[in-house]
């Protein structure tokens, strides 16, 4: 099993290295940011949650890219990344409406396909990995490692956002 589903998450991975286009314009975005005056903030939801401790305790922590705290006023120097596993989320609506009411520029990457909402954001991202990776026998699939995902895309974010940013410093 474990073969199984290893192969198919390293398939998922392979689906996201075609993306290398729409990853490369988050970044260029998050970079805006620190090379001037913002600082970047990442906002996730869900079970995506679980990418906070990446920003804080994790090898890869970064100065001036943090956890978004609830009910802080951001600028239009800072930049929001958002991790969300569908673009229909009550919660996620009402930050956007903030956002856009500061003027902050955000990228939102989702689990889920494109959607209107995916495209307010500037450097949208739809990862479409809403079936699970492992076949029941009752024709159903199980085994969505989601969270696995998300870790290594913004493991991947933050390894070329310290590369762009260094080359400015």
């Amino acid at each position: 099993m474990l073969k199984i589903l290893a192969t198919q998450f390293n398939g998922k991975l392979q689906t996201l290295a075609k993306q290398e286009d729409e990853l490369f314009d988050v970044v260029r975005l998050l970079a805006q940011a620190l090379v001037g005056e913002g600082k970047v903030y990442v906002h996730a939801f869900g079970e995506l949650e679980g990418l906070y401790p990446m920003l804080t305790e994790g090898p890869d922590q970064m100065k001036r890219v943090t956890k978004v705290k609830d009910h802080k006023t951001l600028h239009s120097v800072d930049r929001v990344l958002i991790f969300t596993p569908d673009t229909e989320r009550s919660d996620l609506h009402a930050a956007l409406a903030r956002y856009d009411a500061w003027h902050t520029p955000y990228s939102i990457v989702t689990l889920g396909p494109v959607t209107e909402t995916l495209e307010r954001s500037i450097a949208p991202l739809a990862l479409k990995f809403e079936k699970g990776l492992l076949p029941a026998e009752d024709g159903s699939r199980h085994g969505l490692p989601s969270l696995a995902l998300c870790a290594f895309l913004l493991t991947h974010i933050l390894t070329q956002l310290r590369e762009m940013t260094e080359e400015w410093e």
